[in-house]
């Protein structure tokens, strides 16, 4: 296992608080929050689907729980969603009651004002779009442990593929942020680590989903792991390995070193 990677065993959702907090304690979360007035959390809700589809509700909330009790920081939770609307599909999967418990804003990213930005680094991305509400933020990735159709795997670097605005990366086909699709998509995805890269990973893998993200199955026997780390590319590969694969294997998290080196 990699340094500064937290594996916490996890057997049921009951269990949510006590490894999200063992996980973030071992990795010293609250350090990448230093000089941040803002966190923002990022789930994947990419649809109306229940978990392990999309991100467990009482996965987030143990992680706003965490943050809550050590940090004197404005935290949201935010989201652009593939498919539907953001909010309907936040409130479909029970968020709500994070507003309710926390006073925590639930956030569509597709609903706010757009900047373009450009770094020369990156393969297809070197311009990009992007929420200016970003600016400033800490972002903390938390997903579930999911195999990908296109990318093998969609995890915590994947994820901020919903932070991309639809109004500039929809048409490609009905998925709202498809035009990651229309290229290169692993380098695309890699080139992601130049603009938003999270802070803190938190990979929910009660579960896990095999075979694909959206109608895959979950394996036999569940994953039963959360997944911490500061550094994603980190916690992306250990999640690789629970769900089968060669992390070598996965080129967008190989592409994705490169703009870390």
């Amino acid at each position: 296992m990699e340094s500064g990677i937290s594996i916490v065993t996890i057997s049921s959702a009951q269990d949510y608080s006590y490894a999200v907090t063992k996980a973030l304690n071992e990795v010293n979360a609250t350090s990448a929050f230093t000089g941040f007035d803002r966190v923002i959390v990022k789930p994947n809700m990419v649809n109306n689907s229940p978990p392990p589809i999309t991100t467990d509700v009482r996965c987030v909330m143990a992680v706003i729980q965490y943050l809550k009790e050590r940090l004197e920081v404005e935290i949201v939770v935010a989201e652009g969603s593939g498919e539907g609307s953001t909010l309907g599909n936040f409130k479909l999967n029970g968020y709500e009651q994070i507003t309710k418990k926390f006073g925590v804003e639930l956030v569509d990213l597709d609903a706010l004002p757009v900047r373009k930005y450009s770094n020369p680094q990156a393969g297809e991305y070197r311009d990009i779009h992007l929420p200016e509400y970003l600016e400033g933020a800490a972002l903390v990735s938390v997903p579930p442990a999911k195999d990908h159709t296109i990318t093998r795997v969609t995890l915590g670097l994947k994820n901020m593929v919903g932070c991309l605005p639809a109004k500039h990366y929809s048409g490609y086909w009905s998925y709202k942020k498809s035009q990651v699709h229309a290229v290169n998509t692993d380098q695309a995805v890699a080139d992601l680590m130049l603009y938003v890269r999270p802070h803190l990973t938190v990979i929910d893998a009660l579960q896990g989903l095999a075979g694909g993200h959206l109608s895959g199955r979950v394996p036999n026997p569940p994953l039963e792991r959360i997944i911490a780390s500061t550094n994603v590319l980190a916690a992306d590969r250990e999640a690789a390995k629970l769900l089968g694969h060669d992390p070598g294997s996965i080129r967008h998290l190989t592409l994705a070193q490169k703009h870390m080196e």
